[in-house]
């Protein structure tokens, strides 16, 4: 496996920070928010990024644009705007060889007087529009909420076979969805995407939380037993994210954990 961090969600904007805090944990990668790009123009530029990669070794991957923006609006011109950003963003990914870039499926808002059905179809028309990075594009498991569109293993299943693209397993996600009324009932819900998913997943997102909100927690500060996945963990041969709030500590306390399940086995 390929372990690596989110910058942006633990909170380090300084891109030779960045680089030089996954050095120091002996990471593989780091996962770079593309919306920096947009309102701190400086501070990652692909060629930094790439001048970065050159000379520690670390590759990078990219979280695709979803501040603001839903790719499954319904109003056509919030769906283009997102369209037009996810494009620009993948061209940035492409540039940095970036080893996922992962994507968002939206939401629809349930007081609008229309089928859900419609929102899917919004978030397909835009899909299309992005066939040609379907080698790079990940989509995630977004059901934190009763208004994401693509709820349950078999629906991201579908629509990821649908369009040929890989998937981004969140575990806090998939643990947040199971509490709810809005998906099947299921005592392990993160396991019931590894089974449905299979080889589709080809990068995860691990953070912990209590079960009701996304706190990015560090692995080992909520309710989520990272431990019991362990040998799928070690099973895997694609990149692993820790997508940790609460600075360098979290992360550090995080990375010592998934390490721990390798030297478990020394």
């Amino acid at each position: 496996m390929k372990l690596g961090y989110s910058s942006a969600t633990a909170g380090i904007y300084d891109i030779d920070d960045v680089f030089r805090f996954a050095q120091e944990l002996s990471l593989d990668f780091v996962e770079l928010t593309f919306e920096i790009s947009s309102f701190l123009t400086d501070v990652q530029t692909a060629k930094k990024v790439n001048e970065l990669q050159l000379a520690t070794g670390i590759e990078v991957s990219v979280h695709l644009p979803f501040i603001d923006l839903n790719i499954a609006s319904l109003i056509p011109a919030v769906r283009k705007a997102t369209v037009d950003e996810t494009l620009r963003a993948l061209e940035y990914a492409q540039k940095l060889n970036a080893i996922a870039s992962v994507l968002h499926t939206g939401s629809f808002f349930l007081y609008q007087p229309v089928e859900q059905e419609r929102s899917v179809d919004a978030l397909n028309q835009s899909l299309d529009s992005l066939r040609e990075y379907d080698s790079m594009i990940v989509l995630e498991n977004l059901a934190v909420f009763a208004d994401s569109v693509i709820k349950s293993p078999e629906m991201l299943k579908e629509i990821t076979d649908e369009f040929a693209f890989g998937n981004c397993l969140d575990m806090g996600h998939a643990f947040i969805e199971q509490q709810h009324a809005w998906t099947r009932a299921s005592d392990d819900l993160i396991q019931d995407y590894i089974n449905t998913l299979g080889k589709r997943v080809k990068h995860l997102h691990l953070c912990n939380n209590d079960g009701q909100s996304d706190l990015h927690q560090a692995t080992n500060n909520g309710a989520i037993r990272f431990s019991k996945y362990r040998d799928y963990f070690l099973d895997f041969e694609a990149s692993i994210c820790l997508e940790v709030a609460g600075g360098k500590e979290a992360v550090r306390q995080s990375a010592n954990q998934l390490k721990s399940f390798e030297l478990a086995l020394a």
